[in-house]
């Protein structure tokens, strides 16, 4: 073979090495580019998650808040029922010691 023939296959292997060297430089970029893009994506996601986390939870106490005013407010009113009961009780007991009282007038 000649020189010149050895010397362009030479310059064509070098050119071809060289594109691929900066196709696999573009790849790499665009890998690192998606990594960043799902790494924000990711974030905002979890940042999201906190969120409602946080709802979840401020939810969950206003509703035992709300659980444990309605068992007090069952409590008073299981309570006004029995003051409600003795007052008839004695209203009633009152009210028979009066028509003994009158009757024996």
């Amino acid at each position: 073979m000649s020189v010149w023939v050895i010397a362009v296959i030479v310059v064509v292997a070098i050119a071809i090495l060289a594109l691929v060297a900066v196709f696999a430089q573009k790849a790499k970029r665009r890998r690192e580019i998606e990594r960043m893009r799902l790494r924000e994506q990711a974030g905002g996601h979890r940042r999201e998650a906190e969120t409602h986390a946080s709802k979840a939870e401020q939810r969950e106490e206003e509703a035992q808040q709300r659980e444990e005013e309605a068992q007090q407010a069952e409590l008073e009113a299981r309570e006004a029922a029995e003051r409600a009961e003795r007052e008839r009780k004695l209203a009633e007991h009152h009210g028979d010691k009066a028509e003994n009282i009158e009757r024996k007038l």
